[in-house]
């Protein structure tokens, strides 16, 4: 359970935790529809440090704690919970090939915009709904609102961000979304996931921000770490 709400968790924040030039993104994370004892665990607090193509974002919560790091080369990613300490890195080429197999006509998401507005941590937003299908032929629509004053990154970054491959997929947004709403079913329970902004900063961010101590982790590679998300999911 507890690897089903981070899987869940990290597939809002892979596309909500984005963007070029020089920001600090404060955000809430809210899960509704888990089993009372686990409830608790579906609240999170998220910081996402943006300087042009690299990226950091950490989310804390009562599960432990998870850092994503993209420096332009190179993503990694580390994990602790319950005092388990793991991670894995990914080189751009090994980003640049998913994204490769993944950029296909059939699976690119739907995107429709609408006139609704709303202000979300002091930017104008607007409203957009994505309707994408998974690999299991299902329908999933999430509803983002938008602000074009941020601009998101090239597909790089992107796949960086999603820590390997996200569960949901925002294709060509245009603009930056400061909220996500999706609903999905995962093992019978029906979830809603809710990842608002709730302060932007633009001051400086020092290039240090950027590395990474994986001292104490018990580091995998990206394809070790693919295998092991498939056969989760009960994958070949």
């Amino acid at each position: 359970m507890k690897k089903l709400i981070t899987a869940s968790a990290f597939a809002l924040l892979a596309n909500f935790a984005i963007a070029q030039e020089t920001y600090t993104i404060k955000s809430a994370l809210k899960i509704d529809g888990l089993p009372p004892e686990y409830a608790a665990f579906g609240e999170q607090d998220i910081t996402t440090m943006i300087k042009g193509e690299k990226t950091k974002t950490e989310m804390t919560g009562m599960m432990g704690s998870n850092v994503i790091v993209f420096d332009g080369a190179k993503m990694t990613s580390i994990s602790e919970q319950m005092g388990n300490k793991t991670g894995f890195t990914a080189t751009k080429a090994e980003l640049d090939a998913d994204k490769k197999d993944e950029k296909t006509p059939a699976n690119k998401p739907k995107i429709e915009y609408f006139t609704d507005k709303k202000t979300i941590a002091g930017y104008e937003c607007t409203k957009a709904v994505i309707t994408s299908i998974g690999k299991d032929k299902k329908e999933t629509k999430a509803t983002a609102w938008v602000t074009d004053k941020i601009k998101m990154p090239d597909d790089k970054a992107k796949k960086g961000m999603r820590g390997g491959g996200g569960m949901m997929d925002l294709g060509d947004l245009k603009g930056y979304p400061l909220s996500i709403e999706s609903s999905m079913n995962q093992g019978g329970m029906e979830m809603k996931m809710m990842l608002t902004a709730t302060e932007v900063s633009t001051a400086a961010i020092d290039d240090k921000t950027f590395t990474v101590d994986t001292e104490g982790y018990k580091m995998s590679s990206y394809k070790e770490y693919q295998e092991k998300m498939k056969a989760a999911a009960g994958q070949k």
